[in-house]
């Protein structure tokens, strides 16, 4: 019998190499595939990387239909008709943005990073401002052009789809909108692409539509009279909340390869406080949580005090459990788009049981002064920062501290302001002594840096 050959990968031919990396989608995927060897590096230029999809590999997609119903009820189509405008002609791209946590790995001791990225072009990035749906436009001159992630810790915390004009890339379609994917069902063993999913969008202060990607065919999906705050993907499904914090879920009418859709109730409480009218929904480890901004009770506290609460769902009951803590290693950080929880152990001078919050979301309430602050006796106040914050330096995060009902800006902490910007200076440097060094004379003082 004759022995089977064995053949180094590095062997195989040219001519099957190139229609393989043909139809590689993403960077990662073809940066693997340059790693294999010194023969698969020479068949593949790293020019291919140009003009591929960097966080996904279904978006940036462009809808086909040129001003589409969805637009028409839109905020441009609504400021051209006030203004006496003609609105213009122009389609929709799908997007979709990431929130990672970069940390060096050189030195732990050194605070991590958050950041927005947004793809809006195949193989172009922009960065946004922390916990905001705004692209940074200001040049920033100390930012490294390459990026050797291998030296680094790179997390994904969140992910972001949102829709945006294609005349004008860097504006939203609407300022408070929504977008996530479904599924559609596909009996083929075939790799889905984007033609194969839904886009649920709220929009029009809380209306939903569903767009088919591959038909583009929309409908509203709505009950009499009801306005929603939120949706969100969990399990598979589409779940809304409305004005009232009823929880319903989106299904397929009459079967699940139907493209139209119906609101199934799930939760029946309902909150009936006039001031708890705004709700926001996420899925954390296989749970449904909800955000609601009211008033809030507390055993240290003389008077009830406007704050945020947390609830998870209940999925025996079909009801929602107030938390009466995040937990001491939980931070919950609220972009407008999502939500997510992360370690406290991973952000340098952080405590845990905080929610972050950026200043001009509705969920934000307005801080209380620095003189409650400082009665608060806290570690992590910086009192010699109390008289810089100005308008113009401001960084828009608040920290909201679960257990006093107290929102404290973060541009008076140090330790919270190195996690959001401007861009740490370790991004650019393998010596981690001289940037220990050189950071507060390289830097300058903060109040003087472009937010």
């Amino acid at each position: 019998m004759s022995r089977r050959r064995n053949v180094s990968w590095a062997d195989m031919p040219e001519e099957l190499l190139i229609p393989i990396v043909d139809r590689l989608e993403n960077r990662h995927d073809i940066l693997h595939f340059r790693s294999v060897c010194k023969e698969w590096r020479r068949c593949v230029s790293l020019s291919l990387l140009s003009n591929k999809r960097v966080l996904s590999t279904l978006l940036p997609h462009k809808l086909r239909t040129t001003n589409p119903p969805l637009l028409k009820e839109g905020a441009s189509f609504k400021y051209a008709d006030l203004y006496g405008e003609k609105p213009r002609t122009t389609s929709l791209i799908l997007v979709t943005s990431s929130i990672f946590l970069v940390k060096p790995i050189f030195n732990p001791k050194l605070s991590p990073w958050l950041v927005t990225i947004e793809e809006v072009n195949p193989g172009k990035v922009f960065l946004r401002k922390p916990l905001s749906r705004s692209v940074v436009k200001e040049r920033l001159w100390d930012f490294p052009k390459l990026l050797d992630l291998s030296r680094f810790e790179v997390e994904e915390m969140g992910k972001i789809y949102s829709l945006r004009s294609d005349d004008e890339p860097n504006y939203l379609f609407e300022e408070e909108h929504k977008v996530v994917l479904l599924a559609n069902p596909n009996d083929c063993k075939r790799e889905l692409t984007i033609d194969d999913y839904t886009a649920f969008v709220l929009y029009n202060a809380g209306s939903i539509a569903a767009i088919n990607l591959g038909t583009e065919k929309v409908q509203q999906v709505f009950l009499k009279a009801r306005k929603f705050d939120d949706i969100a993907m969990f399990k598979g499904k589409v779940y809304a909340i409305d004005r009232y914090g009823i929880l319903y879920m989106i299904d397929r009418v009459d079967n699940a390869s139907s493209d139209r859709f119906k609101m199934v109730q799930i939760v029946k409480d309902r909150f009936y406080s006039p001031i708890e009218r705004k709700s926001r929904l996420f899925e954390s480890n296989g749970e449904l949580y909800l955000v609601r901004k009211g008033m809030v009770s507390r055993p240290s506290l003389k008077n009830k005090s406007m704050g945020l609460r947390i609830y998870r769902m209940n999925h025996v009951e079909n009801n929602w459990e107030e938390l009466e803590s995040i937990g001491e290693d939980k931070i919950l950080f609220m972009a407008p788009d999502c939500c997510f929880f992360a370690q406290a152990s991973d952000f340098i001078g952080w405590k845990g049981n905080r929610i972050v919050v950026h200043s001009t979301d509705s969920f934000r309430v307005r801080c209380q002064s620095t003189s409650c602050i400082k009665n608060h006796d806290w570690d992590d106040y910086d009192s010699d920062l109390e008289l810089m914050m100005e308008p113009k330096g401001r960084l828009s995060i608040d920290v909201y501290y679960f257990e006093d009902v107290l929102f404290f800006p973060a541009n008076l902490n140090q330790a919270y302001r190195d996690v959001f910007w401007p861009p740490p200076r370790w991004l650019s440097t393998s010596d981690t002594d001289d940037w220990l060094a050189e950071q507060q004379c390289q830097r300058g003082p903060w109040w003087n840096r472009q937010w």
